[in-house]
C-alpha cells in the first residue's frame, strides 16, 4: 500500500511540475512583442525537453491557404547536434506523418524502424533529417 501511495504522489508532483511549466509558458505569450515570439517558442520548447526528457522538439505550421502545406518552422535540439534544415516541407519528406498529422491522429516514434512499411525509402531521409531520434508528432 506504501508503495503505490508513493507512486501517486510521485504523478501528481510530476503533473503538477508540467501544469506549472504550461501556465508560465502560457502566460509569456500574453502581450508578447512580434519580434519577440520566436524566441518564446524556442524557449518554451527547450522548457518543455527538459522537463519531460526529450531530446528534440519540431513545430511545423499548417498553412491553409491553396493546398494545404506544412513547414518546419522551430525546433529546439540539443548543443552539438547537426542542424535540421529550417523549412522542411512535410509534404516532401515526410508524406505518410503528414497524412496521419492532419487527420488528426498522434504520429510517435523512437527509431525509423519503427515506422511502418506505408513509410517506404523514406526512413532513410527521416534518419538524416532528424539524426534518429524519437519525436512525437
Amino acid at each position: 500500500m506504501q508503495e503505490s501511495v508513493e507512486t501517486i504522489h510521485t504523478e501528481l508532483e510530476e503533473r503538477l511540475r508540467f501544469e506549472t511549466l504550461l501556465t508560465e509558458i502560457s502566460g509569456r505569450f500574453v502581450n508578447v512583442p512580434a519580434d519577440r515570439v520566436d524566441g518564446e517558442i524556442e524557449g518554451a520548447q527547450r522548457r518543455i525537453c527538459e522537463l519531460l526528457d526529450l531530446d528534440r522538439s519540431t513545430l511545423w505550421q499548417v498553412s491553409g491557404k491553396g493546398p494545404v502545406s506544412v513547414v518546419l518552422t522551430h525546433t529546439f535540439q540539443p548543443q552539438g547536434e547537426p542542424l535540421i534544415p529550417g523549412h522542411l516541407s512535410a509534404e516532401e519528406l515526410f508524406p505518410w506523418t503528414r497524412q496521419k498529422v492532419l487527420a488528426g491522429e498522434t504520429v510517435i516514434f523512437t527509431k525509423t524502424s519503427d515506422l511502418p512499411p506505408e513509410t517506404g525509402p523514406r526512413r532513410q531521409r527521416i534518419c538524416a533529417a532528424f539524426n534518429g531520434a524519437s519525436r512525437p508528432a
